[in-house]
Order: C-alpha cells, then structure tokens, then sequence
C-alpha cells in the first residue's frame, strides 16, 4: 500500500520489551504519544456540536514504533515528519509509523485574553 507523510506533534517517547515466559519471545520497540497535527489553535468538532455534544481540543494518539528508528528520534516534545503507511495486523488494516524524521523542537505561547475595560 502507498505511504504517505505527515507532520506530528510527538510529546513523549518510552522504549519498552516484554518478554513472554511461556515462548521467550521478545516484542521491543518505542512508544510514542502524539498530536497528529502541527497546529495547536482551539479546535470544537462540529459533528459533536451538531449532536449537542462537547468535543473540543486536539485528541492524543499513541503508536509503537520499531527500535531501529531511535537514532532518528532527538528530543521531545517536537514536531517530526512521519512516513505512515498501512499493514495488515491478523487480518485488519493497520496504520504504522514507518519512518520519522526530526523537523524541529516547539515553543509554547500564551495569547492572554483581552483586558475588559473598568467602568
């Protein structure tokens, strides 16, 4: 399947390796928790709000990555072009990291709300 690019908003990354006592086998790699934008504007989702419900704000997601790619991975939080592509896990579609590449750390910002004018 075709794999396609993206800019994400990595915050966090954890190695990890399970090894399983019953087989010995091992399942390493990294976990990562990411916003998959570059943008932290307030967001609302209109859907929800159409159903007069809440969603608002960006939503996190979490992925694993393999080890081979920790050179790759520099310093979190920031943001990182990700190479995703689809893979089939027992027999369903699944979206997986395949390549990261380091763009750049970010600066958080405060736009401070309007003063009210005294009366």
């Amino acid at each position: 399947m075709t794999a396609f690019k993206q800019t994400y908003l990595i915050l966090s990354a954890q190695e990890y390796r399970i090894v399983d006592d019953n087989t010995g086998a091992v399942n390493e790699g990294i976990s990562v928790v990411y916003l998959p934008s570059d943008n932290l504007d307030p967001t609302e989702d209109e859907v929800s709000r159409a159903r007069g419900q809440m969603s608002k704000g960006l939503k996190y997601g979490k992925a694993a990555l393999l080890s081979k790619l920790k050179p790759k991975m520099e310093v979190f939080p920031a943001l990182y072009e990700v190479t995703l592509e689809m893979v089939m896990v027992q027999q369903k579609p699944q979206l997986r990291i395949a390549d990261i590449d380091f763009i750049g750390t970010v600066k958080l910002a405060v736009d401070k709300p309007a003063s009210k004018a005294t009366a």
